[in-house]
């Protein structure tokens, strides 16, 4: 059976690569009109080459935006029905003690995620409590614990969703963008600004996972993976 972040990347690869097909014929297109530029001809074929490709983007979106929707609520129910790892006593007695303290140590912490390291909900609290006590730093060791928390896996289905969204409305990046954005805002539209740059093409799932999720990669990867693969 296909794992959930398989089928998401397969899904991405697809739309990616569909979506370059159709937009280098619309460019193609336009580069054999470029001798008749200024004439009816080549308005009239202009309008027909960008109501092609308008036509095709819309229906790979509404195709691809169903495939994104069932892939990503896969990844969250299968994620949502995990059962938490229980603490053992060694576990349980650290974390108790700990919250006994009106403000642990950074000394201590570090102590107790060494004692804590196999296991992810216990680390999630562990930082919890380092949070409470004013230490805005985590505990989480992926390549330690394998498995990321529900929590935190449902946080990055969430931001997955979110990227999606501009990757399918959008094969430029989006960096450069916002930064095109903010000057037409502030200093109007330059008509001789550069074409803003195409968005990374990803080869594999790593890539994929890279691109659109902000930076999951390695260990992390590999723990949201056990987390939402079901």
């Amino acid at each position: 059976m296909i794992k959930n972040t398989d089928l998401f990347y397969t899904r991405a690869k697809e739309y990616q690569d569909k979506r370059k097909g159709i937009i280098d014929a619309y460019e193609d297109r336009i580069k054999t009109l470029e001798t008749a530029k200024g004439s009816k001809y080549f308005d009239d074929e202009s309008k027909k080459a960008e109501d092609t490709r308008d036509k095709a983007l819309t229906a790979l979106k509404d195709e691809y935006g169903e495939y994104f929707r069932i892939s990503l609520d896969a990844m969250s129910k299968a994620n949502t029905a995990r059962k938490m790892t229980p603490p053992t006593e060694e576990e349980l007695r650290t974390l108790q003690l700990l919250k006994m303290k009106e403000k642990p140590t950074e000394a201590e912490l570090a102590a107790a995620a060494n004692t804590l390291k196999g296991n992810a909900t216990c680390l999630s609290v562990l930082t919890e409590i380092a949070h409470n006590a004013g230490y805005l730093r985590g505990y989480m060791n992926y390549s330690e614990t394998k498995e990321m928390p529900v929590d935190e896996a449902e946080s990055t289905i969430k931001g997955l969703a979110s990227s999606v969204r501009d990757f399918m409305e959008y094969d430029t990046n989006q960096a450069a963008r916002s930064v095109a954005e903010y000057h037409a805002q502030h200093y109007g539209v330059n008509p001789n600004a550069p074409a803003l740059p195409k968005r990374p093409l990803f080869e594999d799932k790593a890539g994929c996972f890279r691109t659109l999720s902000g930076g999951l990669t390695g260990d992390t990867l590999t723990a949201f993976a056990n987390a939402v693969d079901g």
